[in-house]
């Protein structure tokens, strides 16, 4: 599953998200926006930038941790194996 969703991402994307993986702990790179913070650091996410990250028109990080943000809703339609 894995192998198949990475042939549709862009390589440095791909290299972004392996490291961003590898330099926490729990390895979460992509989080959810939950209570207008963010899922990995907690720190607060501007209402702008929340319109931005519902639009999914581009890859939004946080700017205290770095992660991926997505919103919450996306996050609960994708299934965990």
């Amino acid at each position: 599953m894995k192998e198949e969703a990475y042939e549709n991402v862009e390589e440095r994307l791909r290299a972004s998200y392996e490291k961003i993986r590898k330099s926490y702990r729990n390895g979460l790179a992509v989080v959810a926006v939950e209570r207008d913070a963010c899922g990995g650091c907690f720190n607060a996410i501007p209402p702008q930038k929340q319109s931005e990250i519902k639009q999914h028109k581009k890859v939004m990080i946080c700017e205290n941790c770095g992660r991926i943000l997505v919103d919450e809703e996306l996050h609960n339609s994708v299934e965990i194996k």
